[in-house]
């Protein structure tokens, strides 16, 4: 009784120890130059103000509107109204 208890708990074992060693296998491993830390930078930069607005917008340039041609319609989206040339 007591050869077959031990011999559950060793398979038991043995088990675990195989499920440990393909899930070890399994994993990918990254090379340290290949992974993307700056993000990780750019968040230690700006840890103090959440305020910080740092972008990859392009540059604002003025510009300036010719008056609308055509009429108005009823028709808005938001607030702006809809014209028919």
């Amino acid at each position: 009784m007591k050869k077959t208890a031990s011999l559950k708990w060793i398979g038991l074992l043995m088990g675990l120890v195989v499920l440990g060693v393909i899930v070890k296998a399994s994993t990918e491993r990254f090379q340290p130059e290949f992974i993307d830390r700056r993000q990780v930078l750019k968040t230690a930069v700006t840890q103090d103000s959440s305020y910080d607005q740092r972008t990859n917008h392009m540059e604002y340039e003025s510009f300036t509107m010719d008056p609308i041609q055509g009429v108005q319609t009823p028709f808005q989206v938001n607030q702006y109204k809809a014209y028919v040339p």
